[in-house]
């Protein structure tokens, strides 16, 4: 009657879904017990996951109701009582980079909880027209301009009731994230972070009395960016920890007071996600990165520091999944050259056998081939960069093309990496006559810290100018048409392709901006403040980063689409840009979707991607683009 279940506590039961309900079966005892959650939560705040979270024991599920008050559910009884009181506007329990807002004990009788007094912030007007009598709702949004909110951190004892303040945010130091309770429930830890994001403090607080101590403290000149692995070992004396303080993250382990034992991993490469840790044998399990960040694969290594062994040997992208008891992991393996294959290796890396592999007869047929992979210089000359290069299936080099360059560009991703491609949507826009292009420059990750924060309190500069060198570099192939170039990218990427258009004009000659911050002071605290911290602290970074000041400036043709209901990037940064386009006399085209979020969903979504292809086909005009056009609508 199911068709997942997930394994719970340690494998002695499991809990599926049926009918709409929830249910757990214990499987020594063969008894199936029905979990009664409740059938209305919420409304859920921005960022909000899933509806609740069960006690480790499934007698209890704690949940967010009406935006602000932590509730708590028997799942025995259905019996639902409430945990904190407050208003929305002094009690928001969960924030925007808090992560989990409310963690339970490993015992189910306690449960620690972030809330937020909200009240500092900006009250964003959100008007609901589609109905002849509009309405406005409104939005506490974090601008970079504004203060930020008081956090504060509390352990309940949900049987008494009775709670204890384990922290309070600062002026200083005012995130409160990545709540983790000790293995034995006598402490919780969290983070502590100051207001630039470039220190952090953990620390771990006695549940019973609040009593704080602190564990480490991690720092960095730019930035932090660290991964929670945060991972207890069963003694309940030592943990894992992520740092990037060398320049590359690599893992660290603990002892319970605080004192580094020992570096396990190091190189000028970056690790990723511990998956597992086999005490028994002594082994992490771990992701990482390497080649520039081109290639992703698996790894393990010894407690002890030794032993560091790439168990993927395979060049490309790998990404896997370990069983529990670390003897056997799945390979979800492709590279550019070969495509998808699924492998069941040994916890040693040896290869078991083939799972499953992609027929791509299809492909060949249809004579698609793979992007390129270009090897490129920075914006400095010296420095190689990546980029992936896409082709028409009836590519011919003696013709010329327009090329679209795609971009997102932020400190937290990465666009070029050694996969298959053949389905995704620039491989699809390149079949409609164009050139299609991605460029990972200075700014994004996996390359070590001084390449992520090459555009550090410098957004739409060092990072743009790598952009533009890429394309001025292919200028020499004699099919590229420099004189069609268009760039199109959303949230992040819509900033990109604005700045890209007004700083590099003959570069650029269309773009298609989708949810655009036009300017960084318009942006959320906690995602432009770690990079460009604040307008006071950083006047000439925001002053060349400002889109809205430089609208008067715009050349070539751009396309701006937006939704109405934007909580991440609001319409305001829209309006703005246009505003001043208008006031100074320069073409702009704007689609607004009523009642439309940051990332586009249902028709809003299709409509969004056919309008910003039409527009490339009709001011970039690929062989043929008139028909392409018709067939698109």
């Amino acid at each position: 009657p199911f068709d997942d279940f997930s394994y719970e506590q340690s494998g002695k039961v499991i809990r599926f879904t049926s009918g709409g309900d929830q249910f757990l079966f214990d499987l020594a005892r063969s008894e199936l017990r029905k979990l009664i959650v409740p059938k209305t939560v919420g409304p859920l705040n921005q960022g909000t996951q899933q509806a609740g979270t069960f006690s480790p024991d499934f007698n209890y599920y704690a949940f967010i109701r009406d935006y602000d008050n932590l509730y708590l559910a028997d799942t025995r009884t259905g019996k639902e009582e409430r945990l904190t009181t407050g208003t929305s506007e002094d009690n928001l329990i969960g924030f925007l980079g808090v992560d989990e807002w409310y963690v339970w004990s490993p015992d189910s009788r306690r449960i620690c909880y972030v809330k937020a007094d909200q009240r500092a912030l900006y009250k964003y007007p959100l008007l609901r027209d589609l109905d002849r009598h509009a309405t406005v709702d409104y939005l506490r949004y974090p601008f970079t301009t504004d203060p930020n909110p008081l956090l504060e951190l509390y352990v309940m004892d949900i049987g008494t009731k009775a709670q204890v303040k384990i922290a309070t945010g600062t002026v200083e130091e005012p995130f409160l994230r990545d709540i983790t309770w000790l293995n034995d429930g006598s402490e919780v830890t969290f983070q502590q972070v100051n207001q630039w994001d470039s220190r952090l403090e953990l620390k771990a607080a006695d549940a019973a009395t609040g009593r704080v101590r602190t564990l480490l403290v991690d720092e960095d000149s730019t930035f932090l960016d660290p991964l929670h692995n945060f991972r207890q070992l069963s003694d309940g004396k030592r943990f894992t920890w992520s740092s990037e303080r060398t320049g590359w993250r690599h893992i660290y382990l603990y002892d319970r007071q605080g004192k580094q034992l020992r570096q396990l991993t190091s190189g000028e490469w970056v690790t990723g996600a511990i998956d597992e840790i086999d005490e028994a044998g002594g082994w992490v399990y771990f992701e990482g990165a390497t080649n520039f960040g081109l290639e992703q694969h698996f790894f393990r290594v010894k407690l002890d520091g030794t032993g560091l062994t790439k168990l993927t040997p395979e060049a490309g992208a790998h990404r896997v999944s370990i069983d529990p008891s670390a003897k056997f992991f799945l390979d979800r393996a492709s590279s550019l050259s070969a495509p998808l294959s699924v492998t069941m290796r040994s916890a040693d890396g040896k290869l078991l056998r083939q799972l499953g592999t992609t027929d791509v007869s299809k492909v060949a047929q249809l004579g698609l081939v793979q992007p390129e992979l270009l090897t490129l210089k920075a914006a400095d000359g010296v420095t190689p960069m990546h980029g992936i290069l896409y082709k028409p299936a009836d590519f011919d080099p003696s013709k010329r093309y327009p090329m679209v360059v795609a971009i997102y560009g932020g400190p937290h991703t990465k666009a070029i990496r050694d996969t298959y491609h053949t389905t995704d949507f620039e491989a699809a826009l390149s079949q409609l006559g164009f050139l299609v292009a991605q460029f990972d420059g200075r700014g994004t990750i996996d390359r070590g810290k001084r390449w992520q924060a090459g555009s550090y309190l410098r957004l739409g500069q060092t990072d743009v100018d790598d952009q533009a060198a890429a394309v001025r570099q292919l200028r020499t192939r004699p099919y590229l048409d420099s004189t069609r170039v268009g760039v199109t990218g959303i949230s992040h990427g819509g900033f990109m392709t604005i700045m890209m258009m007004l700083r590099y004009p003959d570069v650029y000659q269309v773009g298609a901006a989708g949810a655009p911050i036009t300017d960084v002071r318009n942006g959320p605290r906690q995602y432009i403040g770690r990079m460009m911290r604040t307008p006071q602290a950083n006047p000439d970074g925001y002053a060349q980063a400002d889109l809205v000041a430089r609208a008067k400036d715009l050349k070539g043709r751009l396309l701006i689409y937006h939704g109405t209901n934007d909580q991440n990037a609001v319409i305001g940064n829209t309006m703005q840009f246009v505003r001043k386009a208008i006031d100074a006399g320069r073409p702009v085209d704007m689609m607004i979707y009523p009642g439309g979020v940051h990332v586009l969903e249902g028709r809003d979504a299709v409509h969004g991607r056919k309008t910003m292809v039409s527009y490339f086909l009709e001011h970039l005009k690929p062989e043929g683009w008139e028909k392409s056009r018709e067939a698109l609508w």
